[in-house]
């Protein structure tokens, strides 16, 4: 499945097509077609800890996807046109920079994407005034 959408015959591949290709090759394994050759291969594409997690965290992703959604789908091929998204868009090609862009969420699956958490809406001062539970009345 892997092999026939996304190919093997790469040099270089962006970040994002690093994170895309592990997935897919994440959902591909969950639909036993693993490739731990091209897994290994996307892996020392990543310069450091900080990408290889997040890479290993995109391939984690594709099979949790399909552990929990196997029954929605009659056969292989089916889960696979639903879960992995073929983007012709997304530059294949260029410079591996290990990773730097940790919040860019286009495309990128949910659990390596930013947390909401982080979000803060409140003015600069807010952060270092009492909270109202601990002022006196």
């Amino acid at each position: 499945m892997y092999d026939q959408e996304f190919g093997t015959e790469w040099r270089t591949l962006s970040d994002e097509a690093l994170i895309r290709r592990m997935y897919a090759l994440g959902v591909s394994t969950a639909l036993g077609a693993p490739n731990r050759e091209e897994f290994e291969r996307l892996r020392r594409q990543a310069n450091t800890a900080y990408g290889r997690s997040l890479l290993q965290l995109s391939f984690e992703e594709g099979k949790q996807r399909v552990r929990n959604q196997r029954g929605d789908f009659d056969t292989k091929a089916d889960a696979w046109e639903a879960l992995v998204e073929r983007d012709d868009d997304v530059e294949e090609t260029g410079p591996s920079v290990g990773m730097l862009r940790p919040t860019d969420s286009a495309g990128i699956p949910s659990a390596v994407g930013r947390t909401s958490l982080l979000d803060i809406e409140s003015d600069d001062l807010g952060r270092l005034r009492l909270p109202k539970f601990l002022r006196r009345k």
